[in-house]
């Protein structure tokens, strides 16, 4: 049985979090997140990583527009964590704009009005 491309950390070296925010799986995402609630720190971790592109799971929601998804993962996260951009420069809010993904552009700006200031 093949795999969706979507669902493999493939070349990109995805985490399980970023395939369930790649996705737009939240009840993957929601369980992943709870599964670190014993650890502020493990679960920062968890929220930054990036893969091979130097995306985060926020990233990847964000530019495949789950709303959801990235509304669930701001809920955990700082403004330094919401902030990280990818290798080619972009960050999840500009990447939300990007590709048009309204809803997920604004659940960023209500969270941290302050992404409207990164470059």
């Amino acid at each position: 049985e093949r795999k969706n491309k979507n669902e493999s950390p493939g070349k990109r070296r995805d985490s399980p979090l970023h395939i369930g925010a790649r996705t737009g799986n939240l009840g993957k995402v929601k369980e992943m997140i709870r599964g670190c609630c014993n650890s502020v720190e493990e679960l920062k971790e968890l929220l930054s990583k990036q893969n091979l592109e130097g995306e985060t799971p926020l990233y990847t929601a964000a530019e495949n527009g789950h709303s959801l998804v990235v509304e669930e993962m701001l809920k955990h996260m700082d403004l330094e964590t919401a902030s990280i951009a990818a290798r080619n420069g972009f960050d999840p809010l500009h990447v939300a704009a990007k590709q048009g993904h309204l809803e997920a552009l604004k659940k960023l700006l209500e969270a941290f009005p302050n992404l409207a200031m990164t470059t």
